[in-house]
């Protein structure tokens, strides 16, 4: 009876210590899947209100960055931003005025980035179409390896949250490209796709692989011309990874246009033009 119940005891210990390592590595499992993906110092999840915002040398287009203007009641300053004092109406006017690419990003700099942090909301649905919202993006070169990188926020819960982090890496190589591959891998592991195509797809496979994010090449190979060949490298925002879908380079894998959920102060009724 005494050594029967030793080896219940003994069992009882055995299963504790499981219970214990599993709980422990199912904690760990779960800590490594809600880390959020990070490059620089900036993360998915991210708000604009973070001071790694401050830190960064941004980049301002020189092509392909032009002023929209104001061709209706609905976008003047006092109507578009409604609830916001005189002096962030106009501010904000100025800032989201410029836009950049085909798609219409509205641009990070050093001069708008405490604007854009008191952005909350707009009332306004046309600026990507009605009912859509707008897309933000910094650009910037890392250090010392001076790669181009792009931090891409949208609006979450009222503040411009970091949604989308891509960065180009030139190569000369297929050697240089899979020691590229390599780093990444054993840097992102499991959550990162390493795609042997041309990343204009690549979303695609993220989606059904439950990745979050991709490293490919993003143009054809050029031997002629071996400062034409890149890869790049995005990370994306796992609750946005159904939304992904195909569209011209390098915007690849964009999410589609969430719809906007107007504040009670765009309830007021437009003066008559």
């Amino acid at each position: 009876m005494r050594q029967a119940r030793g080896m219940l005891i003994a069992e009882a210990r055995h299963c504790i210590f499981s219970f214990c390592v599993f709980a422990i590595l199912r904690s760990s499992l779960s800590w490594a899947q809600e880390t959020p993906a990070c490059l620089d110092g900036f993360c998915i999840g991210q708000s604009i209100r973070d001071a790694r915002f401050d830190k960064t040398q941004w980049i301002e287009p020189k092509e392909g960055f032009s002023k929209a203007k104001c061709t209706g009641v609905g976008c003047l300053p006092e109507n578009a931003f409604r609830g916001y004092t005189p002096e962030d109406q106009a501010k904000l006017a100025e800032a989201l005025s410029w836009k950049y690419g085909l798609n219409a990003y509205n641009v990070i700099t050093k001069q708008n980035l405490e604007i854009l942090r008191r952005y909350r909301y707009e009332c306004d649905l046309t600026p990507r179409g009605i009912w859509g919202e707008r897309r933000f993006i910094g650009a910037y070169q890392s250090t010392p390896s001076r790669y181009l990188t792009v931090v891409g926020l949208r609006l979450i819960h009222g503040e411009l949250t970091v949604y989308r982090l891509a960065r180009q890496y030139p190569y000369q190589n297929q050697n240089e490209l899979a020691s590229l591959a390599r780093e990444l891998g054993g840097e992102y592991r499991k959550r990162l796709l390493l795609y042997g195509y041309l990343s204009s797809n690549a979303y695609s496979d993220v989606i059904e692989q439950h990745k979050d994010g991709w490293f490919a090449r993003s143009t054809l190979f050029n031997p002629t011309d071996l400062s034409d060949n890149a890869a790049e490298l995005v990370l994306i925002d796992p609750k946005t990874r159904t939304l992904l879908q195909p569209s011209s380079m390098p915007e690849s894998g964009e999410i589609k246009p969430l719809p906007v959920n107007l504040p009670l102060a765009c309830n007021r009724s437009l003066p008559l033009q």
